[in-house]
């Protein structure tokens, strides 16, 4: 049956959820119906099938049928940012947020999440993330201890160290005036990296909610986890330098920093894939690093592991290669 929403107020603002999809039939219905069981009601929640070539764009029609609330899109195969685009471009919600077709949202998300906004007059909030194996097993980012807004600067600091939240766009909400002159680049992996510092930027304030909302599926067939090593985290890294360096001086140790430190996360995507890195690839990643090098020394705010992980590739790689592997099998995030 169709639900029926309340009268909108000041107070109680439409909030658009969009959902790209694309060969995920086994978990749409779990990650749709958590957001139609969200305790915030005024909900705009648009499912757009990318072009997907199972049943997802017949569930997603199924779906719409049981919830007013639900707008379906069928579009030729673009790629996920231009799904979401597509999603943007007909919200009406005056608050915009996200949610991946293989994960799911706990129920108090974006009712946590606005009144986190409208308490402090900010224009984009994020929540902690949950990260769900296969297995059943269950990992949380490390916990803050305290709901706390970051400014420009050290939410920066923050998405690029990865501590508390990152550059995901699905773990936040969104004013819509954020997206006025912004989309996500088509044709591009990593694409939250290359606008996140921009919607960073015009927010000014971002609001940290101490609570995971968001469960994060650790798909193993996952493009991280796949051979196809992905290049663009590095791109975007640069694109983040560039515009740091021209709009805000003042921060350019950020911007070279996590330059050299995407070099390194590229680096170590070979190593999680078990892709051999061709030699120039490794020089390359090398190079940047040396040439940031002082950056990366003034850079106050990285923590020590850090700082020992930039030191050991600099003296031997195969070095850091055996501990890079023995850690990841303890830490699992």
């Amino acid at each position: 049956m169709n639900m029926n929403d309340q009268t909108l107020t000041k107070s109680s603002p439409l909030i658009t959820v969009i959902v790209p999809i694309y060969k995920v039939e086994q978990y749409l219905d779990k990650c749709v119906d958590s957001i139609i069981r969200q305790t915030y009601r005024q909900l705009e929640i648009i499912l757009v099938d990318d072009g997907s070539p199972d049943r997802c764009g017949i569930i997603a029609n199924e779906l719409a049928k049981k919830d007013s609330r639900i707008k379906v899109i069928h579009k030729e195969n673009g790629g996920l940012s231009s799904a979401r685009n597509a999603g943007i471009d007909i919200a009406q919600g005056e608050y915009i947020g996200f949610v991946d077709s293989d994960d799911t949202i706990e129920p108090f998300m974006y009712e946590k999440l606005l009144k986190l906004i409208q308490s402090e007059g900010t224009k984009l909030a994020v929540c902690a993330i949950n990260y769900v194996y296969e297995d059943g097993k269950i990992l949380t980012k490390k916990k803050l201890g305290e709901n706390k807004t970051f400014d420009f600067y050290q939410a920066i600091v923050e998405m690029n160290q990865h501590t508390y939240f990152d550059m995901g766009a699905w773990s936040k909400l969104y004013h819509r005036s954020l997206f006025k002159e912004i989309r996500f680049p088509v044709g591009k992996l990593s694409e939250d990296y290359y606008i996140m510092y921009k919607l960073f930027d015009k927010a000014q304030k971002v609001r940290y909610l101490d609570l995971p909302c968001y469960n994060y599926l650790q798909r193993q067939n996952s493009i991280t986890r796949s051979d196809k090593i992905n290049h663009y985290y590095e791109d975007a890294a640069y694109s983040q330098m560039l515009y740091l360096d021209e709009n805000y001086p003042n921060m350019k140790t950020v911007g070279h920093t996590e330059y050299a430190s995407a070099a390194l996360t590229v680096y170590d995507f070979y190593l999680k894939n078990n892709v051999k890195c061709p030699k120039e690839k490794l020089k390359h990643f090398d190079d940047v690093i040396k040439q940031n090098k002082e950056y990366i020394k003034q850079a106050n705010y990285l923590s020590k592991s850090k700082k020992i992980q930039f030191k050991l590739f600099e003296i031997n790689t195969t070095l850091y290669t055996i501990i890079f592997k023995t850690y990841r099998k303890i830490k699992r995030i």
